[in-house]
C-alpha cells in the first residue's frame, strides 16, 4: 500500500478512528476523576562553608557544591526521617515515607531542594519543612571534625513555606492528551486492521481485479429516498448524471448500440438491484426511448411498492394466461415508462419463469419497446436469474460497495457465465457518496407530485382493490 492507499483508508474507516478518539478522551477523563489528588511541598536548603575569609571563597563553593550532592542521598536515610517521624507523630515506617520525599541538588548551585508528595497539601509542607530542618542538623553533625569544633559547611533553610494551593496530580490537560493521542494511534491502526481484513468490494479497481469485469458505472446515494417521487421527470442531480454515463457505456459494452433487454441481477438480497433498475429505466427514458421495467422477482417482489404502482396483478398472472400482457402494464412517470409488475406470489417461481412463455414475454417486450430492463432475484439465493439471464441481450452485476463480499460475487459472476448468459459488466453503488440532495419529483399537468398510484387499467386489479377495502 502507498500513502495514497492509506489516505483512502483512513477516509473510508474514519468512524473507526473518532469511536477510538472519542473513547480514548473518555478513558483519560475517567482515569482523571479516579486519581487520587497529590499534593507537592518544597523546601530549599543553601549550604556554604564556615570559612568567612574571602580568598577561600572559590575553593569554599566548589567544596559545597561537591558535598551538596551526597546531602541529596543522605535525605531519605533512616538518620534524617526518624526524627521526622517522631516529631510529627506520623503513623508510617522511614521506609514507606522516603517513597514520598526526593531531593535534587541543581548543577552548579549549592542548594538542596527537598521535594515531598501528600494527599495533603498541609502534610505535604509540615513534612517538607520537619525533613529541610533534620537534614540541616544531620549535615552540621557529620562536618564537625570534633564534637566542640565548628563545622565545615552549614546548612540554612531558605525562604518562608506555604502550602501547595493546588494539586500536581492528575493533570487533565495533560491526560487528555494522552488519551486523545493514544485513541487516534489505537484508531489508525484499527482503521488499517480492519480494512486489511475486509473482503468485500469497495471501489472499482476491486471489481476489475477480483472479478475480471468493467464497471460500467458508479452510482452515489440517495439522501432524500422516494422512489415513487424518482420519476423520469426528476431533476438534474449527481445520481441522475451517474445512470446518464452508465447508460453510455451500456451502449459501448453492447458493441456501440444499446442492447434491447438487461437483467440487472445481484449476488444476494439489499446490495441495490431494484434501485438501479428504477434508475437506469429512468435515465434511458429520458432520451425518448420507450422503456419497460420488469419486476421478475417473484419471491420477494418490491418494485411495484416502490414505485407506488398496484401489484395486484402482474408477470404471474401473464405466465398462468390469466390475463394478456397489454393489460399488466402499468404506466409510471408521465407514461414513459411502463411496469410489468411481479403480480400475486406463485406456488412455484422458479418454474414460470424458466417455462417458454417467458422468453416470449420479453421477446414480445422488447418487439414493444426501445430498451427492457428486468429486476432479478438474488443469483445466490435462486436460479431463477441464471434462467432468465440467457433471455435478455446482456446482465449486469450490481456491487454495494462495502456490503457485497469477493466471494459471493466471484460465485454469482459464474452462476451467469454457467448459464451462457451475457454479462456487460458491473455497476458499483456507493450509498457514501451523496449524490441526490436536489432531487425533485416529477409533476403532473394537475400541478400535484406523481407519487400515487395510477388507476389500475384492468379487470383483475380493480376486482383486487375493491376487495382490499371491502376487507378493511
Amino acid at each position: 500500500m502507498d500513502l495514497h492507499d492509506y489516505i483512502d483508508v483512513l477516509r473510508r474507516r474514519w468512524r473507526i478512528i473518532a469511536v477510538c478518539v472519542l473513547l480514548g478522551a473518555a478513558a483519560a477523563v475517567a482515569v482523571t476523576a479516579i486519581m487520587p489528588r497529590v499534593y507537592t511541598a518544597k523546601a530549599q536548603l543553601f549550604v556554604a562553608t564556615s570559612d568567612d575569609n574571602s580568598s577561600n571563597a572559590y575553593q569554599g563553593g566548589l567544596f559545597t557544591q561537591q558535598r551538596v550532592k551526597s546531602y541529596t542521598q543522605i535525605v531519605n536515610s533512616q538518620v534524617v526521617l526518624r526524627p521526622v517521624i517522631d516529631q510529627l507523630h506520623l503513623n508510617t515506617t522511614p521506609e514507606q515515607l522516603a517513597g514520598k520525599i526526593s531531593a535534587q541538588a541543581p548543577l552548579d548551585t549549592t542548594l538542596v531542594n527537598i521535594n515531598v508528595q501528600d494527599p495533603s497539601a498541609v502534610h505535604a509542607q509540615a513534612i517538607a519543612d520537619a525533613t529541610a530542618v533534620q537534614l540541616t542538623q544531620y549535615i552540621e553533625g557529620i562536618e564537625k571534625a570534633t564534637p566542640d569544633a565548628v563545622p565545615l559547611v552549614k546548612a540554612n533553610v531558605v525562604g518562608n513555606s506555604q502550602p501547595p494551593t493546588s494539586p500536581t496530580s492528575p493533570k487533565p490537560a495533560l491526560n487528555l492528551a494522552i488519551g486523545l493521542l493514544a485513541g487516534v494511534f489505537v484508531g489508525i491502526g484499527a482503521a488499517v486492521m480492519r480494512d486489511a481484513l475486509d473482503t468485500t468490494l469497495r471501489t472499482t479497481d476491486d471489481i476489475g481485479s477480483h472479478l475480471g469485469i468493467e464497471t460500467l458505472g458508479t452510482i452515489p446515494g440517495v439522501t432524500r429516498r422516494r422512489r415513487a417521487d424518482a420519476g423520469p421527470g426528476a431533476g438534474t442531480t449527481r445520481r441522475t448524471e451517474a445512470f446518464g454515463q452508465l447508460r453510455a457505456h451500456l451502449r459501448f459494452a453492447a458493441q456501440g448500440s444499446m442492447p434491447g433487454s438487461v437483467l440487472v441481477a445481484g449476488a444476494l438480497p439489499h446490495e441495490g438491484r431494484t434501485e438501479t433498475a428504477i434508475g437506469l429505466a429512468t435515465s434511458v427514458a429520458q432520451t425518448g426511448r420507450r422503456v419497460v421495467l420488469v419486476e421478475a422477482d417473484l419471491r420477494g417482489p418490491r418494485l411495484a411498492r416502490d414505485l407506488g404502482l398496484l401489484g395486484a396483478a402482474g408477470l404471474t398472472d401473464v405466465l398462468t394466461g390469466r390475463i394478456a400482457l397489454d393489460e399488466a402494464l402499468q404506466s409510471w412517470g408521465d407514461d414513459r415508462v411502463r411496469v410489468l409488475p411481479s403480480g400475486p406470489l406463485p406456488s412455484d417461481p422458479g418454474a414460470l419463469l424458466s417455462s417458454r412463455d417467458m422468453g416470449q414475454i420479453l421477446r414480445a417486450l422488447e418487439a414493444e419497446a426501445d430498451f427492457v430492463v428486468v429486476d432479478s432475484p438474488p443469483v445466490l439465493h435462486f436460479a431463477d436469474a441464471a434462467v432468465i439471464a440467457p433471455e435478455t441481450a446482456g446482465v449486469l452485476l450490481v456491487v454495494r460497495t462495502g456490503k457485497t463480499g469477493r466471494d459471493a460475487a466471484r460465485r454469482a459472476l459464474h452462476s451467469l457465465r454457467s448459464a451462457d448468459a451475457p454479462v456487460l459488466g458491473a455497476v458499483l453503488l456507493d450509498p457514501s457518496a451523496e449524490g441526490c440532495a436536489d432531487w425533485q419529483p416529477p409533476v403532473n399537468p394537475a400541478g400535484r407530485h406523481s407519487a400515487a398510484a395510477p388507476e389500475p387499467r384492468h379487470a383483475a386489479e380493480r376486482t383486487a382493490v375493491r376487495e382490499s377495502a371491502h376487507h378493511e
